[in-house]
């Protein structure tokens, strides 16, 4: 497995190798330095990496790839825009969101900027792109969109082809798609919640939204979908707990602690166990679970801010 720590170069920040043991006892394998990864993928045989602020002179992201036993890295790419959180690839291409910039990118050549606030004055002042995934065909581009409470459908190309939205103020974050393609499901991080879309032919259609805490100052993470796509689990900071979920009805079955301060990733692996990432107090923790069920913690190591597991 793959886990970014999003701190500086000469602090420990770059890209660690790790694996794990039958028992959740995590080791590093090798450490790739670089400085602030935000999010990194693994597609077509290449990791696929985003820097906070790399260059000298700007203030903007940067996209870099490299094989997956780190040999090979490219150049590091201007994002065309601001804090750099989430990217996807789609056959040779790659879609990059600007959190702070609003804004959606191809292959760092082309970008195509959101407008729009919400009502949350603090949070929603401007678009903030926050994640971007292609459809189960690979023909179109979702973007989730926190600023305006919105999914937005692009072609391949950045045209715009339909937009669904989230209650207001609640603040869409990540989405994922159900194994048939048919569903789309969404974290809301502003207000912890659970969205569902139907995935149609001509576009996503909001379903319902399913509230997960009343817990002030609480903030929705990551979302993830169990292998046999009966749970949803939603990891929501300030809280520091993950949220077990049914995946037709999104109502809360269950939460436990993750066992550290600030989840903002966290991942399944075949050897059953759960890998969460809290960034507020730096530790890596590991979970076995079972049938929806995280058991009790197994492992835990220190990592400088960790934010992505993959």
């Amino acid at each position: 497995m793959y886990i970014l720590s999003c701190e500086r170069e000469d602090k420990g920040g770059g890209i660690y190798r790790c694996t794990a043991d039958g028992r959740g006892s995590l080791q590093v394998l090798e450490r790739f330095p670089c400085d602030r990864p935000m999010y990194g993928i693994r597609a077509g045989g290449r990791l696929h990496i985003l820097l906070r602020a790399p260059f000298r002179n700007s203030e903007n992201s940067g996209y870099f790839s490299c094989k997956e036993d780190f040999t090979d890295a490219t150049a590091c790419k201007d994002t065309l825009g601001k804090v750099a959180c989430h990217l996807c690839a789609a056959g040779n291409d790659i879609y990059i969101v600007n959190y702070l910039s609003g804004n959606i990118v191809k292959n760092c050549e082309r970008a195509v900027a959101h407008c729009g606030y919400g009502p949350n004055v603090s949070r929603q002042e401007a678009p903030h792109t926050h994640c971007v995934v292609p459809s189960p065909d690979g023909a179109y581009i979702l973007c989730t969109d926190l600023g305006t409470d919105s999914l937005y459908v692009y072609d391949r190309e950045l045209g715009l082809v339909c937009r669904a939205k989230v209650p207001d103020g609640f603040g869409i974050r990540h989405i994922l798609f159900s194994a048939d393609g048919t569903r789309i499901y969404a974290v809301n991080e502003l207000v912890p919640s659970v969205s569902m879309f139907a995935w149609e032919k001509d576009g996503a259609r909001y379903i319902d939204t399913v509230r997960l805490t009343e817990r002030e100052g609480a903030t929705g993470a990551a979302i993830r979908l169990s292998e046999d796509e009966k749970y949803l689990f939603v990891s929501v900071r300030g809280e520091n707990r993950i949220y077990v979920c049914d995946a037709q009805s999104g109502k809360v079955l269950r939460s436990a602690d993750c066992g550290g301060d600030g989840p903002r990733d966290f991942n399944f692996f075949e050897d059953g166990h759960l890998v969460c990432c809290n960034e507020k107090n730096d530790l890596v923790t590991v979970f076995p679970f079972e049938d929806g069920h995280m058991r009790g913690k197994s492992g835990a190591f220190s990592l400088p801010a960790p934010l992505c597991v993959f």
